[in-house]
């Protein structure tokens, strides 16, 4: 019986010995894996620092495209009406050479109207008509006569050829007008010829 309770002794105490043994690797395993977990935080705290660096140089790469972009996108958008604008300005003065080769006719039939003497005669009234009829066209498509005797001289308007000693009008302002000149939707297409008054 003792030797039995001898063995069952003797067997309780390895057994409680191993399960020291098993205790002791279980902690030392926790330690390790803490150890190896460290290491393991260390990396992934690396490599998010280089992720996270990599990610800030794509933003910034992005901005700086995004800006370029937008930069590219507001030249061609100015691009786009500077070329409008010159389409409509190339429209709208298409017909200036025309204009300025018809308007020597036009001068011609006011001498036509002016020389003829019989103002009730047919020639004049068919001539007349047909000066009125052109100015009218001309009119029509944008063509204004300057207003010019009794106005102040504007070199904008006017080309003064002489100048007249006169009580009747104020200085530099306009006493005669040798040739008519036209706008073109505004635009000075033959400037009037003058003789501009000086005191």
């Amino acid at each position: 019986m003792a030797e039995k309770e001898d063995e069952k002794n003797i067997d309780q105490k390895n057994e409680m010995e191993d399960k020291k043994e098993e205790e002791k690797d279980e902690s030392s395993c926790q330690d390790i894996q803490n150890g190896e977990g460290s290491v393991s935080l260390s990396e992934e705290s690396c490599e998010t620092e280089e992720l996270r660096k990599a990610l800030e140089e794509k933003e910034n790469e992005a901005a700086k495209y995004k800006e370029l972009w937008l930069r590219a996108l507001a030249d061609y958008d100015n691009f786009k009406k500077r070329t409008q604008k010159e389409m409509e300005r190339m429209q709208l003065y298409a017909g200036e050479q025309l204009i300025k080769d018809i308007i020597p006719v036009l001068d011609n039939f006011e001498r036509a109207i002016d020389s003829l003497e019989d103002k009730n005669s047919a020639i004049y009234e068919g001539i007349k008509l047909i000066y009125n009829q052109m100015k009218g066209v001309l009119n029509k498509y944008g063509v204004e006569e300057i207003e010019a005797e009794g106005k102040p001289f504007d070199p904008q308007l006017h080309e003064a050829i002489m100048t007249v000693e006169t009580d009747e009008y104020e200085s530099d302002t306009v006493v005669e007008v040798l040739r008519k000149g036209y706008t073109y939707h505004s635009k000075v297409i033959r400037p009037s010829l003058v003789k501009v008054a000086k005191k």
